[in-house]
């Protein structure tokens, strides 16, 4: 007695060695297709992780450099031992070296993370903002060190220069700036195709809004800081590069 089974190939027209052969392709099909989309996901989940790892990596770097900016101008302003001034000194500038190595590769990870192949507007608001300010924090900082070193009181610098201010938008900015780098990294499957341009918006308008400098506090550079006494040391010229952004010893 025939199978229900059987009736249904027959009125198919299908043999037991057709079904044999479109089984076996389904099942090389699925797991192509399987494995490209596990390949896929692995590097696009890969890609974000170490997008991720960069953007904490620019954090770690900014806040180093402000805390150590911190430490020496806290030393300068108590008027502490000048072997602590000394220390803390060298401290920071371990930290402004470490910033300035690894400056051209935090460009690439803006540029890469904000989704452009060229000159991205993230870009442009990372060297005139952030790294400018950082670039007259550095500025103050060590005119007033020098300040120390030839006995003079610096503190008067200092605030002629708004140190304070400057050291508070540089956490501002900073702050903003890699928090928003960091919620671009995040992995997103929408369907909509402007889901991410949106998001780059966003970013864009609260770094702008959180890392453009008041009047008060733009580059005084038509104000120069005034001149350490000479104290039988010089200390070698600023880096002509425009990516140094300091005036460094």
């Amino acid at each position: 007695m025939p199978t229900p089974g059987m009736g249904l190939l027959k009125a198919a027209r299908l043999t037991r060695r057709q079904m044999i052969m479109f089984a076996l392709t389904s099942a090389i099909l699925n797991g192509i297709i399987t494995a490209c989309v596990g390949t896929w996901l692995a590097q696009t989940y890969t890609t974000q992780q170490t997008r991720r790892k960069s953007v904490e990596d620019i954090a770690r770097l900014v806040y180093d450099r402000r805390t150590r900016a911190g430490m020496v101008v806290s030393s300068l302003r108590r008027n502490a031992p000048l072997e602590e001034v000394q220390f803390r000194k060298r401290a920071y500038d371990e930290a402004y070296v470490d910033w300035n190595k690894n400056i051209l590769l935090n460009l690439f990870v803006i540029r890469e993370v904000g989704g452009s192949l060229k000159f991205a507007a993230l870009e442009q608001m990372f060297e005139d903002d952030l790294v400018g300010a950082m670039a007259d924090v550095d500025r103050c900082l060590t005119k007033a060190y020098d300040f120390r070193l030839a006995g003079e009181d610096p503190v008067q610098l200092l605030d002629g220069c708004q140190m304070s201010e400057l050291h508070q938008f540089v956490l501002d900015c900073g702050a903003t700036f890699t928090d928003e780098l960091y919620k671009l990294t995040q992995l997103s499957f929408s369907p909509f195709a402007g889901a991410k341009a949106e998001r780059k918006k966003i970013a864009e308008a609260n770094i702008k809004a959180n890392c453009t400098r008041p009047p008060a506090l733009a580059p005084p550079a038509s104000v120069p800081l005034p001149t350490a006494p000479a104290t039988g040391t010089t200390s070698p010229a600023a880096p002509s590069s425009p990516q140094s952004q300091g005036v460094q010893p």
